[in-house]
């Protein structure tokens, strides 16, 4: 698996989680933010608070910037950029240009050709007959 579908799927699993999902919404809307304004949103203790910003850090969903005592956290924009070409790319469909031969596309190419091939002598045979 490629790195970039690892990091997809990583993305991906943080983002289920709904709580984090709403934080980054936020996140979005607002811009830069304190933890403590983040905390004001939620109905959930300081330590939760941490654990989903932790998560969203090391997804590089977020970034930190810290300011003596407190953490001031963003949107890392390149990373959404990441997952919005992840997910338009299932949208597109496989590129025809970069249609790459692997042992089972050729077997499954030869399997087509012969149904082919079987189809088109079943119908000379009627033809004869």
């Amino acid at each position: 698996m490629a790195v970039k579908e690892e990091q997809m799927i990583k993305i991906l699993g943080v983002l289920a989680e709904g709580v984090r999902f709403k934080i980054l919404s936020l996140l979005a809307s607002k811009g830069e933010l304190p933890a403590k304004d983040i905390l004001a949103e939620f109905d959930f203790s300081q330590p939760t608070l941490s654990h989903h910003m932790a998560c969203l850090v090391d997804a590089e969903l977020v970034n930190v910037n810290r300011k003596g005592r407190f953490a001031y956290y963003s949107v890392n924009k390149n990373t959404i950029d990441l997952v919005s070409s992840g997910i338009e790319s299932l949208k597109n469909g496989p590129k025809k240009s970069s249609k790459a031969k692997t042992p089972e596309s050729d077997d499954l190419e030869k399997i087509k050709k012969s149904k082919k091939k079987k189809k088109k002598d079943k119908n000379k045979k009627k033809k004869k007959d």
